[in-house]
């Protein structure tokens, strides 16, 4: 399993992955970008918690695909390779 953390730390607007026992920041993720993700993030995590029928669905439907294409653009290798990819978003919405 990785871990990635995205915002929280430094100034330029990069994340941390968890390797080899400690954690290695990368930088260079333009901050709007990563504010953006970083609200998409948590509006899908309340987009899990709707009720209505269907709603749940569109709502992700869209975002998910938006977000797995910024995450994939930046995070790269980070996230390729298989297995489990827990990311922790402390920037929030």
């Amino acid at each position: 399993m990785k871990m990635i953390v995205l915002g929280g730390f430094g100034s330029d607007a990069g994340y941390w992955s968890f390797e080899n026992g400690h954690w290695v920041h990368h930088g260079g993720w333009e901050i709007n970008q990563l504010a953006d993700v970083s609200r998409s993030l948590a509006i899908l995590g309340e987009a899990a918690r709707l009720k209505t029928p269907g709603l749940a669905d569109t709502v992700s439907r869209e975002l998910g695909a938006s977000v797995e294409k910024a995450l994939q653009a930046h995070l790269g290798s980070q996230i390729g390779g298989g297995g489990s990819v827990v990311i922790v978003n402390t920037i929030g919405a």
